[in-house]
């Protein structure tokens, strides 16, 4: 009788750790389940948000058309001439940006407003915004740098900046073009034209 105690006590026991086990073995899978389904949906709030701050700005990508207008037109000759040579637009911004006029055939005009005026009329041409037009804007600035390549060592006071359009209807893409060239002696400051364009969806 005592034998019979004694080993149906110890298979008690061995059941009893042997259910202890299976409960902490579920508590584990319980709470690994839990830490899976909290990270899923912490990725999944993190990647809703860049996808709706996606939504929300106008990505942006460089478009061949808009470099090939800005190398061309940085070439382009005004009405303005030096040592009986006509300037280029690019002439033109690096005299505008120094506070110097230049000479027409009836005297001197203001280099910005001329500067200004011929890109206008340009970009009116190229890219012409009216009712059912599949431009719905375009922004073009030019802009001095300390450091041609660093885009924060522009200088705010020293853009010049001409529009067309509504800018709140560029839901989607924004096509972009940037042409550079170094001021004449300064090392690495350099001036720089970028333009924007967004057309109908």
């Amino acid at each position: 009788m005592i034998r019979k105690s004694i080993r149906s006590n110890s298979r008690l026991h061995f059941k009893n750790i042997e259910t202890g086990f299976k409960c902490k073995r579920s508590q584990h899978e319980a709470m690994g389940f839990v830490i899976i389904v909290a990270l899923v949906i912490i990725v999944g709030v993190i990647f809703l948000g860049i996808k709706m701050n996606q939504n929300n700005t106008p990505q942006q990508y460089k478009d061949s058309n808009l470099m090939n207008f800005l190398t061309a037109s940085s070439k382009y000759t005004s009405i303005c001439f030096e040592n009986h040579e006509p300037l280029t637009l690019n002439d033109l911004k690096e005299k505008c940006y120094n506070a110097q006029k230049c000479s027409v055939e009836n005297g001197d005009v203001n280099s910005c407003i001329l500067l200004n005026d011929t890109y206008s009329e340009m970009l009116n041409k190229s890219w012409q915004i009216y009712a059912d037009s599949p431009i719905r804007y375009y922004e073009l600035k030019i802009n001095y740098r300390s450091t041609c390549n660093d885009s924060n060592t522009a200088n705010p006071a020293s853009e010049l900046k001409i529009s067309a359009g509504n800018s709140s209807q560029c839901s989607t893409g924004m096509k972009t073009g940037q042409e550079s060239f170094p001021i004449s002696g300064s090392g690495e400051e350099c001036i720089v034209t970028d333009l924007k364009i967004c057309e109908k969806d």
